[in-house]
């Protein structure tokens, strides 16, 4: 596959200038960086890349027709073989450990922060699902597995391979058990004393929102015994069978999909909850604001976790009037101290302009709030600080106050 000696590595050169954010510690190079050659390397093919002065400046998964011309393995010519990709794994799982004695569903592998640019791989129960997300690694893609068999021996190998950024890096989208089958499903997980039936071959992500586990615990936090609470976007009901645990009189957990609805459901009766919580399947872009707008609802606390709504640079405007609009629904139908918790999971979206769209909404509904918490990941998806797109999600807790 890819186990050539460096010196037999074909060869991509930067452009005079362009090597400062490499330099910098980014792990990515964009195709107006290189100097253009005549022949290219095929998608997917490990190259060697130099600088202007004929200097190694590392080694890395090559595409020809991707924004992403480069992304960097090492800065050191290594071979690729798989001693490289065993190695690499073997640190990101070790480096999970800790997080063991709270949940059984853990990110064992989150792509460029690992060292492993393009790859997720998550644990569920005794089973692993994997995602590709790069040509590169869609040539790894082999030894990544068999190397993941040997070291953890799941009992069921799941590939997503279903995400968007296939498509920009010419790769075809795929579901499909590797290992096991159907009869693997549902996966029974548990995170911080709560259980979870999931589905890691259909459920949003690979499964599970398993980056807003720290944030689960936060948010229990906030809610006082009798308070009535609204999860919009519940997925699972993580944030509602929290709420519940934590003293809620009253939760209502609503989403859109009746596949997610019904696996909501039974995580509350199999944890107990279903004397508090109750679901219901609606719009709600279109029912948020039309709640606040009746005056017949009213809720203590309001947990916000909608879908991804910038996939690409140009939908951040569209995103970001849409996260205005929820936002000045949930403020509104919030009652006098209430709080409010919101997210956005999009690395197009950055903190700055997600927090305007709550100031905004609050100026638009003339209602101040506070910030009492800000968070980000979950301790499995680390952030590289040199590399701002390793990062993604966005967590504030808020609370509406009479301070004007």
């Amino acid at each position: 596959m890819s186990d050539n000696p460096q010196h037999n590595l074909p060869e991509v050169t930067l452009a005079r200038g362009k090597d400062k954010r490499l330099r910098s510690g980014h792990l990515w190079i964009f195709s107006n960086e290189l100097i253009p050659t005549a022949e290219r390397p095929e998608p997917g093919e490990i190259v060697t890349v130099k600088t202007s002065e004929n200097r190694i400046a590392g080694i890395g998964f090559y595409h020809p027709n991707s924004l992403i011309a480069v992304r960097l393995l090492s800065r050191k010519p290594v071979a690729v073989d798989r001693g490289f990709i065993a190695t690499r794994l073997q640190q990101a799982i070790l480096g999970r450990e800790s997080l063991a004695d709270a949940t059984n569903a853990i990110r064992l592998v989150h792509a460029e922060s690992d060292g492993l640019p393009g790859l997720i791989v998550d644990r569920y129960g005794d089973g692993l699902v994997l995602q590709i997300l790069s040509a590169g690694m869609e040539r790894q893609r082999d030894i990544v597995v068999d190397v993941l068999r040997e070291m953890l021996q799941p009992r069921f190998i799941i590939l997503r391979n279903d995400h968007l950024m296939r498509e920009r890096e010419g790769l075809t989208q795929e579901k499909q058990f590797l290992i096991g089958d159907a009869s693997e499903i549902p996966v029974t997980i548990t995170e911080n004393s709560v259980t979870y039936l999931v589905d890691p071959l259909e459920g949003h992500k690979t499964g599970f929102y398993i980056d807003q586990r720290d944030h689960r615990m936060v948010f229990r936090r906030f809610v006082r015994p009798g308070d009535r609470v609204l999860d919009a976007f519940c997925h699972f009901g993580g944030f509602a069978m929290h709420a519940a645990l934590a003293g809620a009189g009253e939760v209502l957990a609503i989403d859109d999909s009746d596949a997610v609805l019904d696996f909501t459901t039974k995580n509350i009766r199999q944890n107990g909850l279903e004397h508090i919580v109750s679901t219901r399947k609606t719009d709600l872009m279109k029912w948020l604001p039309e709640a606040a707008g009746s005056g017949k609802e009213r809720f203590n606390i309001i947990n916000l976790d909608p879908p991804n709504f910038a996939t690409n640079r140009k939908s951040v405007g569209p995103a970001l009037r849409g996260y205005r609009k929820l936002h000045r629904a949930a403020l509104e139908l919030l009652e006098p101290g209430g709080i409010l918790a919101t997210s956005s999971c999009s690395h197009h979206i950055t903190e700055d302009a997600f927090l305007e769209s709550v100031t905004r909404a609050g100026r638009d509904s003339k209602r101040r709030v506070q910030i009492l918490y800000k968070g980000g990941h979950a301790l499995d998806h680390p952030v590289l600080p040199e590399m701002p797109e390793t990062g993604y999600l966005k967590f504030f807790i808020f609370r509406v106050v009479d301070i004007d």
